[in-house]
């Protein structure tokens, strides 16, 4: 009796068991991608927060066919005694004769023979399927140029259209998500994310349906990017990646040109800046911050270099402040922001201990703050000196520089 009561344990462990297979391609030579490694590198992260052990995460990094193919035949037999089984593609993808294929990193296809080079999505579905309920999500709808090869008619016989096109599961329990509508382009995205992979991270988050969630996602994306993810769904029950509710919402506070103007003519503005009351601050804990490159100081403040922080910020479930918002919160605690260390403006933030108490109320310490922005060469990044109220410039590798993230 204790033998079967051990065995049924057994059991339902397995069965509980959560997968997934991450796959990030950028490299290409036709056109190369900015956002595939961070996509993967954000929704492992959101996994990790919602309950997927380390262990049972595969990810792939520009990825060779054999090394595709190979990982999605083992996680097949992984899945089999798994109850959610997860596959995210970000990477180039192309339809051809009714066919989707995904692309391999550092890979080209210009006729029908190349298309032996690819993966075929029905491969991913496949794969997922296995387990109790697989959901495949694919962000490879971005603008393929290989595309007109296919469509000039040199082949005859075959045809593709841009964009990817859509599949319905026939079989099993599955979700198969999609970047956007049939025969439409993707944005690869212009920040750390691609729309659809922050938008992923974001609501995977939540206690709901994944098919509740996959419409959110949509609508996220699409209220601002010319693009309209879509899922199809063959499932009987309802499947939950998140057993709790960890998403933030806080209000998002919008910035206003009137004020950044102000600033620049050194006019004042106190009276025109609306306060930042609702406006939310996270110190990124400990675990955050240290295993993702940066480093705790005496007083318990993380610092990291430029890239290092935004990430950690993401984790954290805010972002890096920008420019505007940080000068907006030295303002509205009674100091005055400046472009020059050692001015008159720096000097009275130095010797305001109002100013100085209200921002260490909001979790600032004396110290500078690394900002969202980057500069056009690429070689600098900005921080502001909370102390003395002042802008400065830094390169993005200094490892010195303390986060504070805003929520959005």
């Amino acid at each position: 009796m204790r033998l079967l009561l051990i065995l049924l344990l057994t059991l339902n462990l397995l069965q509980a068991k959560k997968i997934a297979l991450l796959i990030g391609n950028s490299q290409y030579s036709f056109q190369p991608l900015d956002n595939p490694l961070n996509d993967v590198e954000g929704i492992k992260n959101t996994l990790l927060e919602i309950g997927f052990a380390k262990s049972d995460i595969i990810v792939l990094r520009n990825a060779s066919k054999s090394e595709m193919e190979n990982s999605l035949l083992n996680f097949e037999e992984k899945a089999q005694n798994a109850e959610i089984a997860l596959i995210y593609f970000s990477g180039h993808g192309m339809q051809v004769n009714n066919v989707n294929y995904m692309f391999p990193a550092r890979t080209r296809a210009t006729k029908p023979i190349h298309l032996k080079k690819l993966v075929d999505l029905e491969m991913f579905i496949e794969s997922a399927s296995s387990a109790k309920y697989g959901i495949i999500l694919v962000d490879a709808c971005r603008n393929n140029p290989l595309v007109k090869y296919f469509q000039s008619g040199r082949h005859k016989g075959d045809s593709a259209k841009k964009g990817l096109g859509q599949v319905t599961p026939k079989s099993g329990q599955v979700v198969i998500g999609f970047a956007t509508s049939a025969g439409d382009t993707a944005d690869d995205g212009n920040g750390d994310m691609s729309p659809y992979a922050s938008a992923l991270s974001k609501w995977l988050k939540t206690k709901d349906d994944i098919r509740n969630i996959l419409g959110k996602v949509s609508i996220d994306v699409s209220e601002h990017y010319k693009q309209n993810p879509i899922y199809r769904a063959n499932l009987a029950s309802s499947v939950y990646l998140s057993k709790i509710n960890i998403i933030h919402k806080p209000e998002r506070v919008e910035p206003k040109v009137e004020i950044v103007e102000k600033i620049e003519q050194n006019k004042p503005i106190q009276s025109v800046v609306p306060k930042l009351d609702n406006s939310k601050w996270i110190s990124p804990t400990k675990n955050i911050c240290e295993s993702n490159g940066g480093k705790l100081n005496k007083q318990g403040v993380c610092k990291a270099n430029w890239e290092n922080a935004r990430k950690i910020c993401r984790i954290s479930g805010g972002v890096l402040p920008s420019e505007e918002i940080l000068k907006r919160t030295i303002i509205n605690c009674g100091g005055t922001p400046s472009d020059e260390s050692g001015s008159k403006q720096t000097k009275n933030n130095k010797n305001n201990k109002n100013y100085q108490f209200c921002m260490k109320n909001k979790g600032f310490y004396l110290d500078m703050y690394w900002i969202s922005l980057i500069s056009a060469n690429k070689r600098t990044a900005w921080h502001i000196d909370i102390e003395q109220g002042f802008v400065n410039a830094h390169p993005p590798t200094y490892n010195k520089v303390s986060i504070h993230c805003f929520t959005k």
